[in-house]
Order: structure tokens, then sequence, then C-alpha cells
């Protein structure tokens, strides 16, 4: 069974946050695209550019003195901040919200003395205390990192939501924003910035019970702006938009276009609502492929890793489950089975399970290991159905396992210790190793897996599979990895000498041979103590040179293809293409010349 959350090697540093009240947001515009705020809001509600006492700003915030909640934050997500889960849980208060002629240009640490002096315009915490709501992060503070983590823990930045959308149905949707984003960002080595407001809509008739002091919001909205500061058509946007209760709250994505105008209906006015001035260049999904591209991996995703959490976690409220998570004719449902009890997932395909495991990294999940393979063997089509395995020819089974506490990043088990909380170093014997500050993701443009450690992209090693390519079981403390080395493999049995070891097969699931068929599931493109990478396209043991990936520039031996000359027949019976300027050529594998 999944338990969400990993024990990382981070530590947060308590800081006194501050604050400022300002006429306008032009000291911070830095966080709202092109520099301009959102229009149409309560033209009446207080500006705060949200800061810490080194004197950044964090944030921006408009907040509802009537309502006593904000109507939305502005921020920038930031991809190289650590997955930590560490929460101060100390809140703030803004003095200048409740006395204008204040001083005091910080928010002050909640007390019983701030509560009193403060209270006046502003929420504070015992208006929330059993009630059933939750202080709901607008910038949410797995967003951000360090000082900006604490800077959000302000009742200014908070809003009345109720506990399971807050915990379940919210919290789903931000992480695998947060994931989906961050991996777009390291894809495009920044050369994109991701501008988020969230917001809410106050429901007049609405207030928290017991004080009746602050309004309920109705519905929790978001709005994304993927600005590449390069290519324009990289560029793209989204909105999102959900109920504000404890069941169906009915989270629907949308475009901007859309979210401004069902926000519009929402808060009864006729004046225009504006996020994002152009919309940030969509106004709906189909005015922009590189969306169409984001959405469309996006919402596979979600009913994918919808479908394996939610059985997994052995949870039968049905309010729990994604209605949209199952297609009307079932395909969905056939691609994922789930033993609840022994904690398993199958899959039809390794294609699918990769897709789950990169994104359940970036929930923060702990890995699902292969433990069988289809392809491996071929009595085992009895053993799957007995299983409930999925029938596709290329079908898998992994098992949930708790996450390891000390992984470096090329996956040995090691002692790890937190230098920053944008890194962390681990020690192996006596040699000191990197270790990832954020998930170790695939990078299509770079053809392998990478994570961030002291801001920068490294090579990292991700926990996988508990297989060797061999057919044989590792031990489970010594998962598939790289482990040092240039090829992955674990130990399959201790030794009174030495331990026994096998070759893994890499987690590389698009590996193609230059016969033009895909690699088997258990046997993706590598060298396996040989001189040339190679891999079976059959279970009839038939070796084929292969290529890493089935883009239209990779060719066998770990070449690229002549950037003016992609992969392709070209007149001859046999895949492939010139790999310099000096017209050399070798095989490759995808035809891409029609």
């Amino acid at each position: 069974m999944f338990v969400l959350g990993l024990i990382t090697c981070v530590a947060l540093t308590a800081f006194n946050a501050q604050a400022k009240v300002v006429d306008s947001f032009n000291e911070c515009k830095g966080f709202f695209y092109k520099g301009i705020e959102p229009s149409g809001m309560d033209q009446n509600a207080k500006k705060i550019c949200q800061k810490l006492e080194n004197g950044r700003f964090y944030y921006a915030t408009l907040y509802s003195v009537y309502h006593r909640i904000p109507l939305y934050s502005a921020y920038i997500l930031d991809p190289a901040c650590s997955r930590d889960k560490i929460r101060t849980d100390i809140w703030h208060l803004e003095p200048q919200i409740s006395q204008s002629t204040s001083q005091i240009y910080h928010m002050v640490r909640e007390d019983q003395n701030t509560q009193n002096l403060y209270r006046g315009n502003q929420a504070i915490s015992s208006d929330y205390s059993n009630t059933g709501y939750d202080r709901g992060h607008l910038n949410p503070s797995s967003f951000q990192c360090s000082d900006g983590r604490t800077a959000t823990f302000t009742l200014t930045n908070a809003a009345p939501m109720k506990e399971r959308f807050n915990r379940v149905h919210w919290n789903r949707w931000e992480r695998m924003l947060r994931s989906s984003l961050r991996d777009k960002l390291v894809s495009d080595f920044g050369f994109a910035t991701a501008y988020i407001v969230t917001g809410t809509v106050p429901d007049r008739s609405v207030r928290i019970p017991h004080t009746r002091r602050v309004t309920v919001p109705s519905h929790i909205w978001t709005a994304v702006c993927y600005k590449h500061s390069t290519d324009d058509r990289k560029t793209f946007s989204l909105g999102c938009i959900g109920r504000n209760q404890q069941k169906e709250p009915d989270i629907r994505l949308m475009s901007v276009s859309e979210l401004n105008n069902e926000l519009r209906l929402h808060f009864g006015t006729n004046q225009q609502i504006k996020i994002f001035i152009d919309n940030c260049f969509v106004n709906s999904f189909d005015d922009n492929d590189e969306l169409n591209n984001f959405l469309e991996a996006f919402q596979e995703i979600i009913d994918l890793v919808n479908l394996a959490v939610e059985k997994s976690s052995r949870i039968n409220d049905t309010d729990l489950v994604v209605k949209r998570t199952f297609n009307s004719d079932g395909t969905l449902e056939k691609k994922v089975k789930v033993n609840a009890n022994a904690g398993k997932i199958a899959f039809d395909s390794m294609s699918s399970y990769y897709k789950v495991a990169e994104y359940l990294k970036g929930l923060e999940e702990p890995p699902c290991l292969i433990i069988s393979v289809k392809s491996q063997v071929r009595k085992m089509d009895d053993e799957l159905r007995k299983r409930e395995v999925p029938a596709g020819p290329d079908a898998v089974e992994c098992q949930g396992v708790n996450a390891f506490k000390y992984t470096a990043a090329d996956g040995s088990r090691s002692e790890c210790f937190t230098k920053s909380d944008y890194s962390c170093q681990c020690k192996t014997g006596k040699e000191s190793k990197p270790c990832c500050s954020t998930p170790c993701f695939y990078q299509d443009d770079l053809k392998g897996y990478r994570c961030y450690s002291d801001q920068k992209l490294i090579e990292c090693s991700p926990a996988y599979s508990l297989i060797t390519y061999n057919g044989k079981r590792c031990l489970d403390d010594y998962p598939c990895a790289t482990n040092g080395v240039d090829y992955y493999w674990c130990k399959t049995r201790r030794g009174y000498i030495k331990d026994d070891w096998d070759y893994c097969s890499p987690p590389l699931w698009n590996s193609k041979a230059k016969n033009g068929k895909y690699c088997l599931s258990n046997y993706a493109c590598a060298k396996y103590g040989e001189n040339q990478p190679w891999c079976y396209t059959d279970d009839k043991g038939n070796k084929e040179k292969c290529c890493i990936s089935d883009d239209c520039h990779s060719a066998v031996d770990g070449q690229t293809c002549r950037s003016d000359h992609p992969c392709g027949y070209h007149g001859y019976k046999y895949l492939w293409c010139y790999t310099d300027d000096k017209n050399n050529w070798d095989y490759c594998c995808t035809d891409c010349s029609r």
C-alpha cells in the first residue's frame, strides 16, 4: 500500500516573516505575467508584497478585508526546490491590515497578544479551530523553498477550505500540477517561467461557524501561464476550478479565457475579469499545440495515477474516486489492475508503468518496483492471468515498497545529510556522493535521468526494478541502479566472500532495435557486459543492435543522426542515417523519412 510522502534529508530554518501593504504591486510585479496584475477583482482589497526580513519579495497577495480572506496569491514555481515535507505550522499576522498607520512593516508571529491586537480586519487561527475548515494555502508551501516556504504560512495567504477538499482533492491537483510543471521546466533547461495565480470565490452567504467572521469561498481556482523566454510556440496557459466541498469537488481543467468567464459569473459582476493579459497567448485549447501535448500527457497521468493510487490505498469511499478516471469503454481500466492486499499494481505495458512511475515520483510516493515481466519467460502468461495482470504483450507487475531513506543520486545506499534546502550529500564508506533534492526524472532531450542537486542538473539513477535482465530477483534492499558505474545492476545474493550480482535492464521504455521493433520489456537497449548495446525484440533469443530512444535522431551504439538527415530507409532495405558532416553513417531504429 502506498503511503504518501517521502522522508527526505532537508531542514527548514525559521525566519520572522515580513510583508508590505502597498498601493501598487510595482514593487513585486515580477510575480505577474508581463508584470501586470489580474484585473476585475475587488478594487478595495489590500495589496500585499509578501517578503522576509532579508528584504526579498516571495509572492504577491490581494486580500479582502471584508471577507477576511485573500482573493488571490500570485507566485512562481521553483523547479529546483527540494521535495521536503517539513512544515513549520508557525503562522503570522499582518499588522498593517488591521492598523493602517502601523510602522511595523513585517508580519508578526501569531500568539494571544498579536491576535488581540490585529484580529480586527483579518482572520486568526482561532477562527478555524474545531470548525471542519483548514487554513488552506493559496500559494502552496510545497511550491516554494526555504525562506519562501516560511513566507507562505501567513493568514493573509490562507482561506477556509473543507478538510477533505484541502487535504485530498485539491492537494492531489496541486501535486499533479507541481510535478508536471517542474518536469516541463527542467526539460526546457531554465528558459521558461511558470507564473501561477491561485484564488478564491467568496460566498457571501457562508461564514465559518462559531465566530462568523470569515467568509468561506465557494470555489478555489488556479491559472497557469507557462512563458518560454525564447520560443513563444512553447508558451501556453491553462486554468482549473473546483468546488470547496467534501465530496464531488468537480475539479475541471479549462482555458484561462474560460476561467475568466466562469469567475465573472461566480462573482456576479458585469466587469470583465482578466487573470493574464492576452490570456498568456491562448484563448482556447485549440489554439496551442504545446498546450494540447501538455494536457494530453497530464490528463493521461491523472487518470492512471488516480486509478493506481486510489485502488492501492484500499480506500473505498466513492467520493475519492475521480469519476472521469474510467473511459466509457473501459479501456483505461484494462491498463491497470491492482491487488490492494498485496500492494501490487499490474500494467498492460512497460510504457504505462513508466508513465505512472514518473508521476508517482513527482507526487512523492514511494516507488513501485518491477517484480515480474511478461516477456521474460513464456510460461509467465498463466501466472499473469492468475494475478489478473492485463493481457498485453508487454505487461509488467510492480510491488509498492517503503521509500529508501538514504539514497545517493547513483542509487547507492548511504548516509545522507543536508547541506541546504537545495542539496544534500551522501557518504558511502569514505566516499562522498551527491544526492537528489528533487525526484529523478527522465529527460527526453538528454536521453537519460536527471535530478537537481545544489541547483544543478546531475545524472541520477531511479529506483524502478527488483528483476535482473536474466530474470533473477534482486535483494530487496539492493534494487537495480547504477550504483557508481555506467550500467544498471543489482545484488542477487549475499556471499561469504563476495556477493552475487547481475545486470539489469535500464529504465528505458522506448528503446528500439535496428529492425524497427521495440525492445522487450526486460531487455531495454544496453551493453549487458558486451562491447555494443543490444536488445531482444522477440522471445526467440535473437539479438539486435539498438537505439536508446525511438526518436528520429537516435542511432545505434549511442550515436546521433545528423540534424538534417533523420533516420529512415533512404532507398535501402534497412534503417540508417548520416552521423556526421563527412557522410559517415550507421544503423538507426525509427523510420522518419516519410
